[in-house]
């Protein structure tokens, strides 16, 4: 892997207009879509009045749609799809003389097609100069020169923070998000987690699948926070992953012109850990299970498992779908099989004992879901479902436990929240069920449209 790294800088430093992009001293982001548009500072500040909320408002829209001059846009061929059936990715210029960032998706294979957005003329890549396997990004070198660039955010996100993200007017033009939470986030490697940020993100039913891998979250400055990312692990999420500004700087070379350029398509080691995440089969499979054409879904998720019949993305969203046309003994085969060769992460195990509970056999779910929560300890919906399983047993003290870990671990879940206040009302606990309450009171609030 590329090591190439910026000289770290004290204090906050903006990303100047050249190559040299300085490590910048940001926590970690995330973006997960959701249902908001607006939302006030959550650090006891006073709610803004109707005349500021709108004012903001419209100063986002305007960054967001300022910085499409930026955009590119990134054409993806892959076998077993048609001419037709290309699957698109977005990037942005980071300089001046034509660096970009770009999801790693959109190198697996060399064959790509790149166009500025703004007016459709063609970029060449020269190749990729620093990746970042992890949050999946390149960083690559086109042939562009004195293009328009976006920078990087010099300070971390806050709670409570308004991004914008840009959207076509096809799709309903662009969105604005509150940063919600600070969570932690699984990653399809064995217990690995990485320190993220939750973002809700009025997308509708569809979610992730109107904004393109790669676009940018900005903020009202129109510096860039991230860049999301399609998670690969839960089949149910309808959020993207967006990837640290400081990820970006720090994978960002000081000299742009020195920088080794790798060619496409990457090296293996560069690529997802589940190679299936790249089949065009399965991105199909995946999009008709999300619009819910479940016999649709399950023919193009099995021609992609005939290629790649050890892959744990591919067993698990069969599962889900095979679920959804009500085979169970078929469903629960998928989910074991996602699990074994997914190194039991709390993701695969859990439509596991999900399916354990819809075929009777709560013992069972509720033994795995104890055990998975001990290997998975930062998997918040591990102990949420656990502390469900419990709650059936009439065990509330115990589940109260699980769903307070779960809670700490995801602020932002009004699913935890809710089962918390109800676990606590059980036991009659009525102080601690008002601040539960008031914390569902005040992410819907959040998770609110406007």
């Amino acid at each position: 892997r590329s090591e190439s790294l910026a000289s770290a800088w004290p204090g906050p430093v903006r990303v100047l207009a050249s190559p040299v992009l300085r490590v910048l001293p940001l926590s970690v982001l995330l973006a997960l879509g959701s249902g908001a548009l607006l939302a006030e500072e959550s650090s006891g500040t006073e709610p803004r009045s109707a005349v500021e909320a709108i004012k903001a408002r419209k100063d986002h829209l305007a960054v967001a749609k300022n910085a499409s001059a930026s955009f590119l846009s990134f054409e993806i061929q892959r076998a077993g799809l048609s001419a037709d059936d290309l699957i698109t990715y977005r990037g942005f210029y980071l300089s001046a003389d034509g660096l970009a960032i770009a999801p790693l998706q959109a190198f697996d294979s060399g064959r790509f097609t790149v166009r500025n957005e703004a007016d459709g003329s063609a970029v060449q890549v020269e190749g990729a100069i620093a990746v970042e396997a992890d949050y999946g990004f390149a960083i690559i070198q086109t042939d562009q020169r004195n293009r328009d660039f976006l920078r990087l955010s010099p300070e971390a996100a806050s709670i409570g923070e308004v991004v914008a993200i840009h959207r076509s007017q096809k799709d309903g033009g662009s969105v604005l998000a509150p940063v919600l939470a600070r969570r932690e986030a699984p990653l399809p490697r064995p217990q690995k987690y990485l320190k993220v940020l939750s973002v809700g993100v009025n997308f509708g039913r569809n979610g992730a699948l109107h904004v393109p891998a790669g676009t940018p979250v900005l903020n009202r400055e129109g510096e860039v926070s991230g860049c999301l990312y399609q998670p690969f692990l839960n089949s149910n999420q309808l959020f993207s992953l967006a990837v640290p500004a400081p990820a970006l700087a720090l994978k960002s070379p000081v000299h742009a012109k020195k920088a080794a350029i790798m060619p496409f398509p990457l090296p293996a080691a560069f690529q997802p850990a589940d190679s299936l995440a790249l089949d065009a089969s399965y991105l199909l499979g995946r999009d008709a299970q999300i619009r819910g054409d479940v016999v649709q879904a399950e023919r193009l998720l099995r021609q992609a498992l005939a290629r790649n019949p050890q892959s744990a993305l591919g067993w698990q969203r069969l599962g889900l779908v095979l679920r959804a046309r009500n085979r169970k003994e078929e469903a629960m085969q998928a989910f074991r099989n996602a699990a074994s060769y997914g190194n039991n992460l709390g993701s695969f195990l859990l439509n596991q004992a999900d399916q354990l509970s819809l075929m009777g056999r709560i013992e069972d779910a509720t033994a795995l879901l104890a055990r998975a929560c001990a290997a998975n300890p930062g998997d918040y919906d591990l102990h949420r479902a656990y502390a469900v399983a419990l709650r059936s047993a009439t065990d509330e003290q115990t589940a109260q436990k699980h769903l307070e870990i779960a809670t700490r671990i995801a602020p932002d879940s009004l699913r935890c929240w809710t089962l918390l206040s109800k676990c606590l009302a059980k036991q009659g606990k009525w102080n601690e069920e008002k601040k539960a309450s008031d914390h569902i009171y005040k992410l819907e609030s959040l998770y609110r449209p406007r």
